[in-house]
C-alpha cells in the first residue's frame, strides 16, 4: 500500500511556508515515501540542481527530480529524460489536456530537453539548471515548447489529489453545526465530507455516524489519502462525532469550531486522542 500526501494550502505557491509554521512544522520533512506526486514535487521546491542527480542529498537534474519523486511513490519510471518520453504511459498531445501529476516534456519534435511535474493553475515543478534548484514556474513561459506528456497516475489517485484540492477552496469556510446540505457559506463537518466527496460520484450518507459505515475498514497505520477519519468529541458521548478527511503526514482537512474549514494533525493532542476509527471510500 503506497500511502499520498496531497497539497496542504490554498495556494500553490505557499504550500512551503504554511507547512513549517504552527502544528505542520513537524511534517514538513516527514518521510517522503508518505506522499502524492503533487505535494512531494513542491516540497522539493529549493533543492539544489546538479547534473546527474536524482537524491536529496545530491540534488536533481531534470529527469531526476521525475525519478525520483515517483520511485518514492512506487510508480516505475526510467532515468534518461528521453526514455521517460518514451514511457509506456498515456501520451497527453494537447496542452489544454493536462492534468495535476502529468510529467510535461519541452523540446523539439520527439527529443526532450526539459521536464517539469504539473501541479495546477499553470504551475509546475521543475528542475532548473539555469536557476541552479527545484522551482516552480508557469507552464505558459514553456508552452510554446510543449512536445507532450505522459500521464503517470492512476485513475484513483488523480481522484485522491482531486478530492483535496477541491476541499482546500473552502478554508476558513464557518463551521455551522447542522448545517443545511447543499448551500456552501458553512458546513458542519459530514456536510462538507459528504459535499466534497460528491463532486466525484461518491454519495455519503449525511451524519458522521453513518458515513463510518461506508467503505472499508483501514488501519490508522495505513491511511491513505482521502480516507475518512473519525473521532468523539466532547458532545458525542462516546461514540463517533466528527469526521474528517486524510490528507498524509498525519493531517487532515475538515471543519470544527473556531476557524471553520481547517487543516489539523491526528497524530498528536485532541484528535489523536479521540481517534476511533477510518473508512476508505474510494475503490
Amino acid at each position: 500500500m503506497v500511502k499520498r500526501t496531497f497539497l496542504r494550502t490554498a495556494g500553490l505557491t505557499t504550500v512551503m511556508t504554511v507547512m513549517l509554521t504552527g502544528a505542520m512544522a513537524g511534517s514538513a520533512f516527514a518521510a517522503y515515501d508518505d506522499m502524492d506526486a503533487v505535494s512531494l514535487s513542491k516540497e522539493l521546491v529549493g533543492k539544489d540542481y546538479t547534473k546527474g542527480g536524482e537524491s536529496l542529498k545530491g540534488g536533481f537534474d531534470e529527469s531526476g527530480l521525475n525519478y525520483y519523486v515517483y520511485k518514492m511513490l512506487d510508480y516505475k519510471m526510467p532515468r534518461a529524460l528521453a526514455d521517460q518520453f518514451k514511457m509506456d504511459k498515456p501520451l497527453i498531445q494537447s496542452f489544454s489536456s493536462i492534468k495535476e501529476g502529468d510529467v510535461l516534456f519541452f523540446g523539439k519534435g520527439n527529443n526532450p530537453s526539459s521536464s517539469g511535474i504539473y501541479v495546477g493553475n499553470d504551475k509546475m515543478i521543475m528542475a532548473s539548471s539555469s536557476k541552479d534548484r527545484v522551482v516552480t514556474v508557469s507552464t505558459q513561459s514553456y508552452k510554446n515548447q510543449f512536445i507532450g506528456a505522459r500521464r503517470i497516475l492512476s485513475a484513483n489517485d488523480q481522484k485522491r489529489v482531486m478530492l483535496v484540492l477541491t476541499a482546500q477552496k473552502y478554508l476558513g469556510t464557518p463551521y455551522d453545526f447542522g448545517a443545511k446540505y447543499g448551500q456552501t457559506k458553512t458546513f458542519d463537518c459530514s456536510s462538507f465530507m459528504k459535499w466534497i466527496y460528491s463532486k466525484y460520484n461518491i454519495d455519503l450518507p449525511r451524519i458522521s455516524r453513518d458515513q463510518a459505515k461506508e467503505g472499508k475498514f483501514v488501519s490508522k497505520s495505513d491511511l491513505d489519502t482521502g480516507d475518512l477519519v473519525f473521532f468523539t468529541t466532547k458532545d458525542s458521548k462516546g461514540k463517533i462525532g466528527h469526521v474528517g478527511m486524510y490528507i498524509g503526514d498525519g493531517m487532515m482537512i475538515h471543519t470544527y469550531g473556531e476557524g471553520g474549514v481547517k487543516y489539523s494533525t491526528i497524530e498528536s493532542g485532541w484528535w489523536d486522542s479521540h481517534y476511533v476509527t477510518a473508512r476508505r471510500v474510494i475503490n
